[in-house]
């Protein structure tokens, strides 16, 4: 047990198994030190505190020595980047055989099966993928109780080819394009390199409205903008639960920056690079019918097969309360998400009177979250009137 007390920092060494810093051992060496009790202070210290003592100035020391000027070197940066890289693909090359092993495995057994597997199956095999470093594969796992009790099995089946495709993907990453590897990582949970997102022109754009959600330990905002040329870009923001988003942009209020996208298949993620200027006019807005919508979907989808979701405008159109759902003039509907709560469905349907309005949303191509509506277009048609109780 020791106590080094020359600098600031106070650090304790002990081999009792005490969680607590310092441990009571360190506490009482420091209270004899300061009553200078004992003979013991004028001994010299035992040869493994000794070891200790010295280490951490020498760690001191070369802390407080400036950096050195010399250039490293390119040549030894690049090998050890390499050598990192290699571990990190071992590591999901064997994440992703477990994975492919294991879903295997669940259908194999049955829907009916995995319906009462306990939510502590999920958990450990999406702690497995945490581990190999795969934290987006991990998040589709722990998202699968969600699909399970609905009859059809259609949104589980789909979930687990989504699952099942990134273990194939991952085989032959090396034949993909650029774009095509980047949402492959995407998808797999690798981080942005935001070194790799080209530069952009500065234009003007305008914020649609954006989606705030809580995924495990973070809190993520979903920030929509429209540019000048009816081109869609989605910001992303992160945040440790507890901790504050960035200041948001405001909804409805057009500013010119330089927008970029990240590399992708089907771009749409983008980074504002530089500084925002507010400028004058809103930008035109434009409408939509929900058949386009799934055909952009669709197309969106044969490009990057991950995709979780796509902006898109659909108007006129107007809000059913029961059941839930999005109708557009061509007499097309689609579902509400479950995140849309009464409450927020009741005040739309307040705002929007006996009007039908152009809203926009996301979908994932099971149902519909209205980020808001954006302009008043004609009356409800005649049919439409018990959509909207009085």
């Amino acid at each position: 047990m020791g106590v080094d007390a020359r600098s600031a920092e106070l650090a304790s060494k002990c081999s009792c198994p005490s969680r607590k810093f310092p441990c009571k051992h360190a506490l009482g060496l420091l209270l004899l030190h300061a009553a200078q009790a004992g003979t013991w202070q004028g001994e010299p210290p035992p040869p493994d505190l000794a070891k200790w003592l010295e280490g951490r100035a020498r760690r001191a020391e070369k802390a407080a020595q400036p950096p050195s000027d010399r250039p490293a070197d390119p040549a030894a940066q690049a090998q050890a980047q390499a050598r990192a890289q290699a571990t990190r693909d071992r590591k999901r090359t064997a994440g992703l055989e477990d994975l492919k092993l294991w879903l295997s495995d669940l259908v194999r057994e049955g829907l009916q099966a995995a319906r009462a597997r306990p939510y502590g199956d999920w958990d450990r095999q999406a702690a497995r993928l945490v581990d190999a470093q795969l934290p987006g594969a991990a998040r589709q796992v722990r998202q699968i109780p969600e699909g399970l009790h609905d009859e059809t099995g259609e949104a589980l089946t789909a979930h687990l080819g989504r699952l099942w495709l990134l273990t194939q993907g991952w085989q032959v990453r090396e034949t993909l394009s650029e774009p095509e590897r980047a949402d492959l990582l995407t998808a797999l949970g690798a981080s942005l390199d935001r070194a790799s997102v080209p530069p952009a022109a500065p234009q003007v754009w305008q914020a649609l409205g954006s989606v705030q959600e809580e995924e495990g330990k973070l809190t993520v905002r979903r920030t929509w903008l429209l540019g000048e040329g009816q081109e869609l870009a989605l910001l992303l923001d992160f945040a440790p639960t507890g901790q504050a988003l960035p200041v948001p942009l405001v909804t409805g209020r057009p500013f010119t920056a330089a927008v970029a996208y990240a590399p992708s298949a089907y771009a749409q993620r983008a980074l504002v690079q530089g500084e925002i200027t507010p400028v004058g006019e809103p930008l035109p807005l434009p409408g939509g019918t929900l058949t386009e919508m799934q055909r952009r979907y669709a197309a969106a989808l044969a490009l990057n097969p991950w995709l979780e979701r796509i902006g898109a405008f659909v108007g006129p159109a107007y809000l059913n309360l029961d059941p839930p759902g999005l109708c557009d003039a061509e007499g097309h509907a689609v579902p509400l998400s479950a995140r849309v709560g009464e409450a927020d469905l009741w005040a739309m349907l307040a705002q929007a009177e006996t009007r039908m309005q152009t809203y926009f949303g996301e979908w994932d191509g099971q149902s519909f979250v209205p980020v808001g509506f954006v302009s008043v277009e004609v009356p409800l048609p005649e049919a439409a009137e018990t959509g909207v109780p009085a």
